[in-house]
């Protein structure tokens, strides 16, 4: 009995799991972009390299996937305005010495993109570099293209 239970619980997570992705890819919008420096999103390290970008319309989830080793990460997003409505897609890091972390990702054709929360680790950085380094924090913008 215990054996029945287990593997209809496996099949039943196995199940949501397909269709959240699914539905997740039907009704969102992917991007690409070459990231020339390492950085974290939600306390988790991703190296230099090519990356898609996906975002749910009317859904606060974001997913990051690196192309080449297909480590990824999906995160809650709040929505942010700009004011302005951007010609070309871009991701928004905050850089703190040498480290960055992703805090913002814009779409083509509207002013509203996706706020990521900062990290703990982020917020810790920033807290003790603002008394050495009051410049620190500064923001970075790579410009993604069409998937590939």
């Amino acid at each position: 009995m215990k054996q029945h239970i287990v593997r209809f619980l496996h099949a039943g997570c196995l199940c949501l799991a397909v269709s959240l992705t699914s539905a997740f890819a039907q009704s969102s919008q992917l991007l690409t972009v070459d990231l020339p420096f390492a950085f974290q999103v939600n306390n988790q390290q991703f190296p230099a390299g090519h990356y898609r970008v996906s975002v749910r319309t009317g859904h606060p989830a974001v997913m990051l996937q690196n192309v080449e080793s297909k480590q990824s990460v999906f995160s809650i997003s709040d929505p942010i305005q700009s004011g302005k409505t951007r010609e070309v897609p871009s991701l928004v890091f905050k850089r703190y010495d040498d480290r960055y972390f992703l805090s913002q990702i814009w779409m083509t054709g509207t002013d509203s993109g996706r706020g990521l929360p900062p990290s703990r680790a982020e917020r810790e950085l920033a807290r003790r570099l603002a008394k050495s380094a009051p410049k620190s924090g500064t923001e970075v913008v790579a410009v993604l293209g069409p998937p590939k």
